[in-house]
């Protein structure tokens, strides 16, 4: 094997081998500390591998000739090596946080570090294969470690409800890729995606069950419900699932797709109308939520929606851009995680009902926090800025003024829950149990992990064109498309066809540095009065003036009451849950009886029925 090839996965596989051999002799701190150290190992070997592909050389490796027509093959090109990097780098900076995270869990740390490196790995293993039933294994792999790491805390109702919503919404659409496969395979006599012959057997109907297993993974409308529920896992977990690594596989093999089959309109026109949907739908949904993280799991539907969308535009500016969004969101959306859970760790709760007033106590999560969700909001200076502005971009040029009504409507709402969110935690009056409460500011290696991700939100909101020129190119490139890099810092386009844009740009940041200069201009000196008193008309003021987390809430099921109920899927689906479970719970009452009293004719029976099946199909 290339030894650059195997040394992330072997790194990730010797971290994992470290957990299991120390796991009664190492403590909890040290098992954290080999699990970023063998992440951070993957990540190096990641990097080694960009000089040739930044050349346009795609690193083909054979793992072990299985048979003549399944050979276990890696092929790593631009967009493999985006969807690692992600893996490795964002999974490393989430590693570095949980040392401390998890220093005081008084057990399962050895199962929880397991599963992360495994993690990591599973998705590193999908974007590196050629051959598609590796894909797939890898596919089942990383769903097998979100069930075990949203159930972490499997003694809590929740968390073991979350677990059980999770595999079953995501593995059960995850057939529809297995059976794409074997179509594949039963049509061109190869699995591995890489040859021609793939090509000319790719169908609508191939790319539909594909895209199915997609959407489930990557929280598309109406597959998107599981994510929620997933949140009673540890922070970390979540954050690597809906930055780094679970929602991005979805993410991947729409974009691969392109490899491996160019896409008829009707294609394009199918994801971006999906992409759409998940962007209104996960916005609105987030308007309503008290809980800082199940917001943040609705805003991750929305934000995968953008992602879908600009690569269902499929032009080289949508694609571009999509892949750049990608990058970003699991930049962003992995350190808005990370902050929420350092608030839960240092109160106790993530009801912002129940917070307020932190950035006295916790000045350094206050602005980290402050930085990643400017980039989600999308304001200038930052990556999220760059990620809209090329998608809106995009869409103009595409004449899909659909697609840019609904991004730039959901970007104003975006906006909303975000502020919602960030007056409600870090602002405004600080509680009384708050008050004698001991909160101190988040640990130096939590703060590392956040800040890092926090601090890429701003460099590539900057200077863009370092990804563009080092990643986002190369990946472009290695789906078909031919677009050269035309940005320059703060995302704006150097080429002709990019005048419009960049002037456009270039006034949002004047615009955005007269205000700042405009208020601090005018904003009161330390010597002048702080306020004044607020004219009231002569009525009382209350003391709970302003809006607070329960206003916005019920603002916003006062208003979208009707589009809540009429949009949540899970109103189809339960139903069909627990008629299945009452099923089953009747076919147990009538077999149980028989499999304890008479096992031997029980299993005799059993057999010949599947016997039966077998040679009937």
């Amino acid at each position: 094997m290339n030894p650059i090839v195997g040394l992330p996965l072997a790194a990730l596989g010797f971290g994992i081998l470290l957990q299991i051999l120390l796991n009664r002799a190492a403590s909890p701190k040290l098992k954290g500390w080999l699990a970023f150290l063998c992440g951070a190992i993957a990540l190096a070997g990641t990097l080694a591998m960009l000089p040739s592909v930044m050349q346009g050389t795609a690193i083909d490796q054979t793992l072990v000739l299985w048979d003549q027509n399944i050979p276990l093959q890696y092929h790593v090109d631009g967009l493999s090596l985006i969807f690692a990097l992600m893996a490795t780098g964002i999974g490393s900076a989430i590693l570095l946080y949980c040392i401390h995270y998890m220093a005081h869990e008084t057990e399962g740390t050895t199962r929880f570090y397991v599963l992360m490196l495994t993690f990591i790995a599973g998705l590193v293993n999908l974007v590196f294969s050629a051959n598609l039933l590796l894909v797939y294994f890898s596919w089942e792999v990383i769903g097998l470690c979100s069930y075990f790491l949203v159930g972490f805390w499997y003694k809590e109702s929740a968390a073991a409800n979350g677990a059980r919503k999770v595999l079953v919404m995501t593995h059960i659409p995850g057939y529809g890729l297995l059976a794409g496969i074997l179509l594949l395979y039963q049509r061109s006599g190869t699995f591995v995606w890489t040859d021609p012959s793939v090509t000319a057997a790719f169908t609508t109907g191939i790319f539909i069950l594909m895209l199915v297993a997609a959407m489930a993974k990557s929280v598309m409308f109406p597959l998107h419900t599981w994510i929620p529920e997933a949140m009673n896992a540890p922070t970390p977990v979540s954050a690597l699932l809906h930055s780094a690594c679970y929602v991005k596989a979805g993410v991947y093999l729409i974009a691969r797709m392109y490899s491996i089959a160019p896409w008829p309109h009707a294609w394009n026109i199918i994801v971006m109308t999906l992409g759409c949907i998940t962007i209104l739908i996960g916005a609105i949904f987030a308007l309503a939520q008290t809980d800082m993280k199940r917001l943040l799991a609705y805003s991750t539907i929305s934000q995968l929606g953008y992602i879908i969308t600009a690569l269902g535009l499929g032009t080289n500016l949508g694609v571009a851009a999509g892949l750049f969004y990608c990058l970003s969101h699991g930049l962003f959306k992995g350190t808005l995680f990370l902050c929420a859970g350092a608030v839960q760790h240092a109160t106790g709760t993530r009801d912002m009902r129940r917070l307020g007033g932190l950035a006295t106590r916790m000045p350094w999560t206050a602005r980290i926090w402050l930085i990643a969700a400017a980039a989600i909001i999308g304001v200038p200076l930052t990556n999220g800025f760059v990620a809209k502005w090329l998608l809106l971009d995009a869409a103009l040029n595409a004449n899909q003024i659909v697609v840019v009504i609904v991004a730039w409507v959901v970007s104003v709402i975006t906006a909303v829950y975000m502020l919602k969110a960030t007056v409600s935690v870090f602002y405004g009056d600080m509680p009384a149990w708050l008050k004698v409460a001991e909160v101190h500011d988040a640990e130096p290696s939590m703060l590392a992990g956040m800040g890092i991700l926090g601090g890429l939100c701003l460099l590539f909101g900057l200077a863009p064109q370092i990804l563009f020129k080092s990643l986002v190119a190369p990946a472009i490139h290695a789906l078909g498309f031919n677009w050269e890099v035309s940005l320059t810092y703060l995302g704006l386009q150097t080429t002709s066809a990019g005048v419009q844009v960049t002037l456009g740009a270039g006034i949002a940041v004047i615009a955005i540095l007269a205000s700042l200069l405009a208020y601090s201009l005018t904003r009161p000196g330390k010597t002048q009065r702080a306020s004044v008193g607020v004219f009231t008309g002569g009525d009382p003021l209350p003391e709970t003036a302003g809006m607070t987390a329960v206003d916005f809430t019920e603002l916003a099921e006062a208003n979208f009451g009707p589009v809540y109920k009429f949009t949540d899927p899970d109103r189809v689906y339960l139903p069909i849950w627990n008629g299945i479970r009452t099923l089953a719970e009747g076919f147990e009452k009538l077999l149980h009886p028989i499999s304890e009293n008479y096992p031997l004719l029980a299993t005799l029976v059993l057999a010949v029925l599947v016997f039966i099946t077998v040679w009937l199909s």
